[in-house]
């Protein structure tokens, strides 16, 4: 009876051993199974590392790894590293036609040119005017009341003292008009405690200061004059208040002082 029932525990044993050896194989069947169809769809889709194309031809190569065998026997072909595509030069680009330009024709030579007159040269500080060949007197009396003293001291009634007379005195009567002794441009229009009121007005190489006029001058600084033309009136000449109405002229070149009855009268 033991003797039984050992034989049946042992057989119970060896069966479960059997079973489990079975399960093992199984499993590792499937596992295997699993593993070589992976391997063969890695094989077939490239996803298996290929050989990279080296673009130095002479370097050392390294060998593709070789894929396994699967179950069936069949020997999974290899990927082929499709070929690097060779750049292609660029199309030269066509140069822009240019259209010929037709050649002007020469013009017509003139056997015989007329010589162009040359424009005549204008000095630099050429004056703005013409400069008169000629002048007149200031006012339309040509009296002398006191001459110029060409550097000797005179008798001065109003300052009583002596000192020189640096210009002429012309007799005028009050409010008379002075005119311009020729063509000119206007310097200065200004007032001296002296002189009075003054208009400097440039005559070519001479400037005429017109001295003891009325406070509404004719003219201003920058105006171009012509000879006889009105620049003011005879007032009063406040260094010679005592003498009679006069119009006190005076001229001067390159700062010296002329006498100007004689540059009025070309003598100069």
């Amino acid at each position: 009876m033991n003797g039984k029932r050992f034989s049946e525990s042992k057989a119970r044993r060896n069966g479960f051993y059997l079973a489990l050896a079975v399960c093992l194989v199984a499993v590792g069947i499937a596992a295997w199974s699993t593993f070589d169809a992976v391997q063969g769809y890695m094989a077939a889709t490239g996803t298996e590392s290929q050989t990279p194309v080296d673009d130095d031809p002479e370097a050392p190569r390294t060998p593709a790894p070789t894929a396994r065998p699967s179950a069936s026997g069949t020997k999974p072909a290899a990927p082929t590293a499709a070929p690097a595509a060779t750049p292609q030069p660029a199309a030269p680009t066509p140069a822009p036609s240019v259209a010929p330009q037709a050649t002007p024709a020469p013009a017509a030579v003139d056997p015989d040119p007329e010589p162009e007159e040359e424009a005549p040269q204008v000095p630099v500080n050429a004056p703005m005017y013409e400069i008169s060949g000629e002048m007149i007197y200031p006012l339309a009396s040509k009296e002398v009341a006191k001459a110029y003293s060409s550097g000797a001291p005179m008798y001065s009634a109003t300052m009583k003292d002596w000192r020189i007379h640096a210009g002429t005195d012309l007799s005028a009567e009050s409010g008379e008009q002075v005119l311009a002794c020729g063509n000119g441009m206007v310097k200065e229009t200004y007032t001296d405690n002296m002189l009075g009121n003054v208009v400097w007005i440039e005559h070519g190489d001479y400037d005429f200061y017109y001295c003891g006029l009325g406070e509404n001058f004719l003219v201003e600084p920058g105006d171009v004059v012509t000879m006889g033309q009105a620049i003011g009136s005879v007032t009063a000449v406040p260094g010679e208040s005592a003498d009679q109405p006069h119009l006190h002229l005076e001229v001067r070149r390159d700062s010296s002082y002329l006498d100007p009855q004689t540059v009025i009268e070309g003598e100069n």
